[in-house]
C-alpha cells in the first residue's frame, strides 16, 4: 500500500508531500489543474520510461519518492528477500532524473536497475491509465490479463525464458551450419598439409647438411685429386721437387746442429718439431680424406631428392624448415579447434532437443491452465458487469494457434506454432446486445462500455491476485451520470480489499471518497505550480456541487444527496 509520495519538480508540480488513505481515495480537479500527472509520476515511480520533458521548466531536477507498506504482500516480500534487499514493514523507492545525466533509481537508498524497480512495481501497484482502453484490444495484451487471473505470470515467464534459450541455441545452431561447407573444406585443407609435412619427418638443419653432402658427392673427383695433391705437397711427393715435410725435415736437422752450438735456438727447434708434427697428421687426415671419398650416384639421388621435397615444402610453407614445422604446429592447432566445433554442434543439437521437449511439456501445461482459466474468467466479467448494469453483455475467451513458425509437437500429440508466450492466441469477444453474434473487443464502439469492461477485468483480476494498490486514472471516461454511481460502488467494494485511487470527472463517483483529493493550479511569481489538497466535509460537498455545474443552492443540495446516498450504500455493504 502507498502510505506517501513526495513529489518534487515533476511536470507543474514544484513539491507535493501526500499521505493517500488506505481505502477509496478520489482526486478531482479543474481539466489542466495536473490530476493526471500525479499519476504520471507514481508510473515514473515504479518503473515507465521518462525523459527530460518531465522536468519542471526552470529546474535541473525531478525526484520522485514513495513510501511502501509491505504489510501482508507476499509477493513482494518475498521478492525483496530474494534480491537481498532490506525486507521491513516498509520499503521506499526513489527514482530521480537530471538534465544531460542519468537517472538514479534506488530502493531503501541503494541503487538498483530500472528493471528490479519494475519488478517491484509490478507487484505493488496496478495502475489502469486512460491509455489502457486501447491496450485492452490488443489480443497480446488480453493474454497477459488471461496469465495473471490464472496465477501462471511465474510458468508463463518460465516458457518464455525457455523458448529465449532455445532461439539462442537455434541462431547457433544455424550459425554453425552455415559455416559448415566452409569448415569441411578447411578440415581437408589443413589435414593434407599437417599429413604432408608429417610423412616428410623433416628436422631442423637437416637441409643445410644434405646441401654439403650434395655438394661432396657431387665434386668427388675434384676433392680426391685436390686432396691428393695437398697431401704430397705436404709430406709424400712423386715428383723431384721435395714436399714440405722433406724441407721441414732438412730445417729440423739444421737447428739441431745449432742448437748444440747456441742452446738458446732451441725454442725455434722445438716450434718447428711441432710444426712437422702437424704437417705430419694434416697429412695423414687428407690421405684418410681422400680414401673416403667414393662417388655414390645413388646416394647423390636420393639426397637431391630429400633437398627437392624439403624445397617444395619451404616454398608452400615457410622460408626455412623451421617456419614449415611451425605451420605444422598451427595447423594441427586449427583442425583441433574445428573438432571441438563439431563436438559443440553436436552438444547443442542434444541441448535443443532436450530444451524443445521441456517446452513442449510447458507449454502444454500453461495451455490447459488458460482454458480451465478462460471458461471461469468470462462467467465472472459478466457476473461484474452485471453489477455494472452491463448484465446483458456476453463475454468469452476464443483460442486459435499461430499460422506459421517453428513446431513444438505437444504431450497429447497436437503439432502447433508457437511463440515466446507459448501456443496460445486468444482474443476477447463481446456481445453487446442480446442476440447479436460475439465480436472482437475491439469493434465496440462505446467507449464507456470499454471502461465499464475493463473496470469489471480489473474487478476480476483484483481478487486474483494480492496487487495492494490499484490506480484508476478516469476509468469512467465515456460513462454517463446514471452509469456514473454504478462504477462509484464497485470502486468502493473494490476498495474492502484494496488501496484505491482513482481520478474521476464524475460527481456520482466521487461522491463514494472515504477520502477526497483536489488538484489545484497556483501561478506564483510567474510561475505555475500544481499542489493536492485533501477536502474536508464541507469542501467535499462545494467540490462536487462546482463538478455538478454549479455551486447554486438546489446543486449544492443535490450535491448532498449524493454523498448521503453513497454513505449509505456503503453503510449498508459494512453491515
Amino acid at each position: 500500500m502507498l502510505l506517501e509520495l513526495s513529489i518534487e519538480n515533476f511536470g507543474i508540480i514544484r513539491h507535493v508531500r501526500w499521505h493517500p488513505a488506505s481505502r477509496l481515495n478520489i482526486i478531482t480537479g479543474e481539466t489542466g489543474a495536473g490530476k493526471s500527472l500525479i499519476i504520471d509520476a507514481i508510473e515514473a515511480l515504479v518503473g515507465k520510461r521518462v525523459g527530460e520533458e518531465v522536468i519542471k521548466a526552470g529546474t535541473d531536477r525531478t525526484r520522485i519518492e514513495g513510501v511502501f507498506s509491505v504489510g501482508e504482500n507476499s509477493s513482494l516480500a518475498k521478492f525483496l528477500t530474494e534480491n537481498e534487499l532490506e525486507n521491513e514493514d516498509t520499503i521506499i523507492l526513489t527514482r530521480e532524473i537530471e538534465r544531460g545525466k542519468r537517472t538514479f533509481t534506488r530502493v531503501n537508498r541503494r541503487p538498483v536497475t530500472l528493471r528490479l524497480l519494475q519488478e517491484i512495481g509490478d507487484l505493488a501497484i496496478d495502475i489502469h491509465g486512460q491509455s489502457d482502453h486501447v491496450s485492452l484490444n490488443n489480443p497480446h495484451q488480453q493474454l497477459l490479463l488471461l496469465d495473471r487471473y490464472a496465477n501462471a505470470r511465474e510458468l508463463r515467464q518460465e516458457v518464455e525464458n525457455k523458448i529465449e534459450k532455445l532461439y539462442r541455441l537455434k541462431t547457433e545452431l544455424e550459425a554453425l551450419s552455415k559455416d559448415e561447407r566452409e569448415v569441411k573444406h578447411r578440415s581437408e585443407l589443413l589435414s593434407f598439409q599437417l599429413n604432408e609435412i608429417k610423412e616428410a619427418k623433416i628436422q631442423e638443419g637437416e637441409d643445410e647438411a644434405l646441401q654439403k653432402e650434395s655438394t661432396t658427392l657431387s665434386n668427388t673427383e675434384n676433392l680426391k685429386s685436390l686432396s691428393l695433391s695437398a697431401y704430397q705437397h705436404l709430406y709424400e711427393s712423386e715428383t723431384s721437387h721435395p714436399s714440405a715435410g722433406d724441407k721441414i725435415g732438412e730445417a729440423i736437422r739444421c737447428l739441431k746442429s745449432l742448437a748444440q752450438i747456441d742452446d738458446s735456438l732451441n725454442k725455434f727447434l722445438r716450434e718447428v718439431e711441432s710444426a712437422s708434427y702437424q704437417i705430419e697428421d694434416a697429412a695423414r687426415a687428407l690421405m684418410a680424406y681422400q680414401d673416403g671419398l667414393e662417388y655414390d650416384p645413388a646416394r647423390l639421388e636420393l639426397v637431391e631428392q630429400r633437398l627437392d621435397t624439403i624445397r617444395n615444402l619451404k616454398r608452400k610453407y615457410g622460408n626455412s624448415i623451421t617456419e614449415v614445422l611451425q605451420h605444422a604446429d598451427k595447423a594441427e592447432e586449427e583442425l583441433n579447434q574445428l573438432g571441438f566445433q563439431n563436438e559443440k554442434r553436436a552438444q547443442l543439437q542434444k541441448e535443443y532437443a532436450t530444451l524443445k521437449k521441456e517446452i513442449e511439456v510447458l507449454c502444454y501445461k500453461l495451455s490447459k491452465i488458460r482454458h480451465q482459466s478462460a471458461e471461469k474468467l468470462a462467467k465472472e466479467i459478466e457476473k461484474e458487469l452485471g453489477y455494472l448494469n452491463m448484465s446483458h453483455v456476453g463475454f468469452r475467451v476464443f483460442f486459435s494457434q499461430f499460422d506459421t513458425g517453428d513446431e513444438l509437437t505437444l504431450p497429447d500429440g497436437r503439432t502447433c506454432a508457437f511463440t515466446k508466450s507459448g501456443v496460445d492466441k486468444v482474443e476477447f469477444l463481446v456481445s453487446t446486445n442480446p442476440g447479436e453474434p460475439l465480436k472482437p473487443l475491439a469493434k465496440i464502439a462505446s467507449t464507456g462500455e470499454t471502461s465499464r469492461l475493463m473496470l469489471a477485468i480489473k474487478s476480476v483480476l483484483s481478487t486474483a491476485d494480492a496487487t495492494p494498490t490499484l490506480i484508476f486514472d478516469e476509468i469512467d471516461v465515456g460513462i454517463g451520470g446514471r452509469s456514473g454511481e454504478v462504477v462509484g460502488r464497485k470502486l468502493s467494494a473494490l476498495s474492502n480489499e484494496h488501496q484505491v485511487i482513482c481520478i474521476t470527472h464524475l460527481p456520482q463517483v466521487a461522491a463514494f471518497a472515504d477520502v477526497h483529493f483536489t488538484v489545484r493550479k497556483d501561478i506564483l511569481q510567474n510561475s505555475t505550480s500544481g499542489t493536492i489538497m485533501e477536502l474536508s466535509d464541507q469542501d467535499k460537498l462545494e467540490e462536487i456541487s462546482a463538478m455538478l455545474g454549479s455551486m447554486s443552492n438546489p446543486t449544492l443540495e443535490s450535491a448532498g444527496e449524493l454523498l448521503e446516498k453513497a454513505k449509505e450504500w456503503k453503510k449498508n455493504q459494512h453491515q
